[in-house]
């Protein structure tokens, strides 16, 4: 059993993973299927899969950058924070969970990375090279989690959010731990 949870949590295929969730729950009510539905489930049509906390790693970014409709783009972040169960009281083994499928969700974002088209420039004419792509990929993710938390005061809320997308991005390519240092010494509120 512990082997197909960890098996569930490295899958990226959400039609795989519910398979496997199937498999591991036998429809009871667990954790790890309530976040999947708040994942996965795309509201307006139930029978289609939505990845929505990819969405919002593709998201977040666009967000840290917006200098205007302070307000509002405080009331995006705050609804991320609610829709990642960030807010809620865990035991320590839901948190453990959690903590896992955000990891998922940031390793499903960083995959998109590796296109040819991630990061090139002059309309998609000039392809990226790899360190350009690292570049471009650790930005994108300290926009998403640290600079986010940073510049809307929300570290406390944020933290496991930011320790995921961190933990993801190291494991993705050791060498960008060094770029993510610097845009953290180099953060200005």
């Amino acid at each position: 059993m512990e082997q197909q949870i960890r098996q569930y949590f490295e899958e990226l295929d959400p039609e795989k993973r519910k398979a496997l969730l199937e498999e591991i729950d036998k429809d009871t009510p667990s954790f790890r299927r309530e976040l999947y539905k708040k994942r996965f489930e795309f509201r307006r049509k139930p029978d289609r899969i939505a990845d929505l906390w990819l969405f919002k790693c593709v998201y977040l970014p666009g967000l840290y950058r917006r200098k205007f409709l302070k307000k509002a783009t405080l009331r995006e972040v705050n609804l991320t924070i609610d829709e990642f169960f960030l807010r809620e009281e865990l035991n320590k083994e839901q948190r453990e969970e959690l903590y896992l499928e955000m990891r998922n969700a940031v390793r499903r974002y960083l995959s998109t990375c590796k296109s040819a088209k991630y990061a090139s420039s002059f309309f998609g004419l000039k392809k990226a090279s790899d360190d350009e792509k690292f570049q471009r990929t650790t930005e994108d993710i300290w926009k998403m989690s640290r600079g986010i938390a940073r510049v809307y005061g929300l570290e406390k809320e944020l933290s496991l959010w930011c320790e995921a997308c961190y933990a993801e991005l190291i494991a993705y390519e050791p060498s960008c731990e060094q770029r993510y240092n610097e845009l953290e010494q180099d953060f200005k509120k």
